[in-house]
């Protein structure tokens, strides 16, 4: 499944770091796999795994109030997981990707919310290569204190 979602007023910078934490955390005994985009106030995010537990875990995105206006993009069966090496990847918006951003948006700035599916899958696909490319400690510390069973890009 990939959802977008846009932050709410409320979103302060802690807030980043505790989905992600929170996310880290909770997948792998879950069996969840998947990445996790932050940019221009929105998030998009792929979520791998069986459906009945993407199905609780999206219901209760639903339900946090750090996301607005969110929207599934792409809910279909995969052959293979694109993120299986991740409990939850992280790619935050920086000079070095923003090209990469833009090009699959309709905007000046990045809207995953009007993504087509297979936008999204394109623009997950394009940022998972990219992190593998640099590796984990190559990139950013923003989350620096995360397991190293994820990724994050710069």
């Amino acid at each position: 499944m990939i959802y977008a979602s846009r932050i709410s007023p409320n979103f302060g910078p802690a807030d980043v770091h505790d989905i992600l934490n929170t996310s880290r955390r909770n997948n792998q005994p879950l069996g969840l796999t998947g990445m996790l985009v932050f940019a221009d106030g929105f998030f998009l995010q792929a979520l791998e795994g069986a459906r009945s537990k993407i199905n609780t875990l999206y219901a209760k995105i639903l339900r946090d109030p750090r996301h607005n206006q969110s929207a599934i993009l792409s809910y279909q069966e995969i052959d293979k997981r694109l993120f299986g090496d991740w409990s939850m990847g992280y790619v935050l918006s920086t000079e070095k990707n923003r090209s990469l951003f833009l090009a699959y948006s309709l905007e000046a700035r990045f809207s995953p919310l009007d993504l087509s599916a297979k936008a999204a899958e394109n623009i997950l696909s394009e940022l998972a290569e990219h992190t593998r490319r640099i590796g984990p400690s190559a990139a950013s510390s923003a989350a620096s204190s995360a397991p190293a069973a994820s990724a994050e890009a710069a």
